[in-house]
């Protein structure tokens, strides 16, 4: 069922409540935070402000992907907070945002660390203006994913040492597993910077003084980029490591099985020979015949053991 915060400024005062609660006409900006919207609760939100039916359709769709509409009376973007689920990959959490002259409407699934944090100041943002408490959420969430970052950086250094020392097959599916989760999180970052790009320069929304903080959210998921760049190739390095190692392995499996094979080649013409037991051959009468021909094999299966060790070979 749907949940709906509404946090608003009165005299100077952050006040909280449910829709119901906020004044027909505010006097100041307001915040409604919806967690695990339906259709109801977005019917009951958009006949208090003005909200596009289709930027209404796309919250009821989840997932979607970053982007930034611009109507006359309110802008709509979508935003993605990657993280990292336990057993399970990357997730991402979605936050659909409606941003007016003195409104800010969140629309999200469960709840959102960064929206969370905000909240906990609300009227410190709040009593700025609607455009600061929208820098504030998404500044934390960009701000979270260096974290993910981080441990995606971790796992693929602990895999790089394993494919060095001894790369295995499950070694293969966790690398795979971090490369999917590099891709994920580029394709949230790029589309992430054209939607600040597209806030900074809504004039009839974000105020100048407001332009610069938003610039300051750009640059950062550029530092998100890079470093998303930075450990795809990484992610890539391992792969080749992996590979050599692969090979390498393969290299010695098939020396050994051809220093072995060349080892009895000589052994079976011996035995093969003697295996045919021809009337006149001079051998089959002799008492010691047997026993000459193990001791033979012997020497002549030492002697090419001594001759590839001392050539190195095996």
């Amino acid at each position: 069922m749907a949940r709906i915060t509404a946090r608003w400024i009165a005299d100077g005062v952050l006040r909280s409540d449910g829709l119901d609660g906020v004044p027909a006409r505010p006097l100041g900006p307001v915040w409604i935070d919806i967690i695990d919207p339906d259709e109801h609760a977005l019917r009951a939100v958009s006949e208090r402000f003005p909200l596009p039916p289709l930027a209404l359709e796309d919250c009821l769709h989840y997932p979607q992907r970053p982007k930034l509409d611009a109507y006359p009376d309110v802008t709509f973007l979508i935003w993605l907070v990657p993280h990292i689920v336990d057993g399970s990959g990357l997730g991402a959490g979605e936050i659909d945002v409606f941003l007016g002259e003195e409104h800010l409407i969140t629309v999200h699934r469960g709840e959102v660390d960064a929206i969370e944090r905000v909240a906990a100041h609300a009227q410190e943002y709040l009593s700025r203006g609607v455009e600061w408490t929208l820098h504030a959420i998404l500044d934390e969430a960009v701000d979270s994913v260096f974290p993910t970052i981080d441990a995606l950086a971790d796992e693929l250094e602990a895999l790089e040492d394993l494919m060095l020392a001894d790369a295995r097959p499950q070694h293969l599916q966790r690398l795979y597993a971090a490369r999917r989760a590099l891709v994920a999180l580029h394709k949230a970052a790029g589309p992430e910077r054209d939607v600040v790009r597209g806030l900074a320069r809504l004039e009839a929304f974000v105020e100048p003084e407001a332009y610069m903080y938003f610039q300051d959210i750009g640059d950062h998921l550029a530092r998100v980029a890079d470093q998303i760049d930075t450990y795809r190739e990484v992610a890539s390095t391992t792969m080749d490591i992996y590979l050599s190692a692969q090979s390498n392995r393969m290299n010695q499996i098939m020396k050994t099985l051809t220093v072995v094979a060349t080892i009895f080649m000589p052994l079976t013409l011996i035995s093969g020979i003697y295996g045919m037991n021809f009337r006149f051959m001079p051998e089959l009468e002799w008492r010691l015949g047997y026993f000459g021909a193990l001791g033979l094999m012997g020497a002549v299966a030492l002697g090419m053991v001594w001759y590839f060790r001392r050539r190195d070979w095996w």
